[in-house]
């Protein structure tokens, strides 16, 4: 399907300035590390994040995913990691602080060996006391360093009933009821130092963070970049470069050009009409199917939501083949239901929308709505996984208008966004916001949780099973109840599903040792500048 033509013309706008930058680009930096010098071992990375978060452990997560990959996991570590070591197969878990750990048979009790002859970056032993040390102060109000904002993005601590030391080296964390994902939501239950802790408190972390992990923190420049430089005494596999630096630069045009002038090694969300004209110039573009949606949740508490072949209509309006072809130039893939292709819960039976504008329309007509519907969507304008939202948000109201919904859009920034849905009567009947579904437990609160979520959206059906799944320990057993689940919120039409990212990247030819992962996950062990 055709784009409005001013979509078409802001493309070739586009090209039109990215074509002059090219001409006034010398040569020999196409492709190239900029102005760094031949033994520089440093990286510097373009973000799409708008600002940074607080450094603080869990506080890291205000700025989305991108936050965690580019610097959380850089300084801090978990118990366990995501595992991104095939890059053919989703994420899986592996061990990092905790070397290794056994589970009780009913699945109550986890017992952890911790990995030894482990410091963090200002020396400070990590041992059960350190674990003990953070815990606490997650867990419990009365500890001096106990901040209530830390513990929202740690759910998986609800879970604990106890953590008990049993020798320097050896902790059980002992569980309210059995909780399928528990290792897996370890990740980024990240540990600081609790010498700085002591010396500097939650401020001094949130400003210097201190950790365990392959990058020590260097250097803030607010609203501009963050620096790390490697971990010399990094008790695991020591990573080839010696900084990463990371630059803030939301405007993805900006990026680019960024990029081509070598002011940056490697860029986040590339534009897609940008990647044929970075190849061609000797730059380096990735990318990678996996578990990513870029929706609209629609709030089903609320007309015109309220009524399912509303829902549907919307559904089977638009033509995401066209949005994933034509504007995003492969570098997405279109999405029929809750679950990417690149999903372990993903059946192609579930593949229900396709695109049928006459059916739209009669579902409209059907709804009560026969000269169509008034709706307005907040949608995150930058920031981590919105991808190139203000294009594909303009292109699905071009789409829309065509069978009866005249869609206004509210921008709003990535912090924006939560405050609003947090506080409710956000004037919107939907929120586009993006987001990894590689982690089941978040789920239900964001979703569909019945006893209250953001959206309203209520399937008792579904939320039984997801209960289920959440104790259930067989892998494959698990498996197939979140399917199920999928089934039942795709048959709802609960989000008007677009798009799976394949987490476009452009980067310099001298950028080596990097392997996309079917995961939002980075693991920048390998990677290094070629000399």
């Amino acid at each position: 399907m055709p784009f409005p033509s001013f979509l078409r013309s802001r493309r070739r706008l586009a090209v039109a300035g990215v074509t002059l930058a090219v001409a006034l680009t010398l040569a020999a930096c196409a492709g190239g590390s900029g102005s760094k010098g031949a033994d520089d071992q440093e990286l510097v990375i373009g973000s799409q994040m708008a600002s940074f978060p607080s450094l603080d452990t869990g506080a890291i997560t205000t700025a989305g995913y991108e936050g965690q990959r580019l610097i959380g996991n850089l300084v801090y570590e978990g118990l366990t990691k995501r595992d991104v070591s095939d890059p053919n197969a989703p994420a899986g878990v592996a061990p990092a602080l905790a070397a290794s750990w056994k589970v009780s048979d009913d699945g109550l009790t986890y017992t952890f060996d911790l990995q030894k002859g482990v410091k963090f970056h200002d020396g400070t032993d990590w041992n059960a006391d350190a674990l003990l040390y953070n815990i606490h102060r997650y867990m419990d109000s009365s500890d001096p360093h106990y901040d209530p904002v830390l513990i929202t993005y740690y759910t998986v601590l609800t879970y604990v009933d106890s953590v008990k030391k049993v020798d320097d080296s050896t902790v059980a964390f002992t569980l309210k009821k059995p909780f399928a994902f528990f290792l897996a939501d370890l990740y980024n239950v990240y540990f600081a130092s609790p010498t700085s802790l002591d010396k500097d408190g939650s401020a001094g972390q949130a400003s210097h963070p201190v950790g365990t992990g392959p990058f020590v923190f260097d250097e803030l420049q607010q609203n501009q970049s963050i620096s790390f430089t490697r971990n010399d005494h990094y008790w695991g596999r020591e990573p080839k470069l010696e900084r990463i630096t990371v630059t803030l630069i939301p405007d993805p045009s900006a990026r680019t050009a960024a990029l081509r002038s070598g002011r940056v090694d490697w860029i986040e969300a590339a534009q897609p009409d940008d990647l044929a004209g970075l190849k061609s110039a000797g730059f380096v573009a990735t990318g990678n199917a996996f578990d990513w949606e870029w929706s609209w949740q629609l709030m089903t508490g609320q007309k015109p939501f309220d009524d399912i072949r509303v829902r549907q209509a919307m559904n089977y309006a638009i033509d995401r083949k066209a949005i994933a072809d034509d504007l995003l130039h492969g570098t997405a893939v279109p999405a029929y239901q809750m679950f990417a292709a690149a999903s372990p819960y993903y059946t192609d039976a579930d593949n229900i929308y396709s695109y049928d504008p006459d059916k739209a329309k009669a579902l409209l007509t059907a709804a009560g709505y026969p000269d169509g519907v008034d709706v307005t969507v907040g949608y995150i304008t930058a920031g981590s996984g919105s991808m190139q939202a203000k294009a594909m948000n303009e292109a699905l109201q071009a789409q829309l208008a065509k069978v009866g919904f005249r869609v206004t859009l509210a921008p709003v920034d990535f912090s924006g966004m939560y405050a609003k849905l947090g506080a409710g009567n956000t004037g919107w009947q939907a929120a586009n916001q993006a987001f990894s579904l590689e982690q089941p437990s978040s789920w239900k609160g964001f979703w569909f949780g019945c006893d209250g979520n953001f959206f309203g959206y209520c399937n008792k059906d579904a939320e039984a099973l997801y209960d289920q799944a959440l104790g259930t320990v067989d892998d494959a057993k698990r498996a197939a109840l979140l399917t199920q689940v999928g089934h039942l919120v795709t048959e709802d039409a609960a989000w008007l599903f677009v798009v799976n990212d394949t987490a476009p990247r452009a980067m310099s030819s001298a950028v080596k040792g990097f392997q996309q992962p079917k995961s939002w996950w980075i693991d920048f062990t390998d990677v290094y500048m070629e000399k």
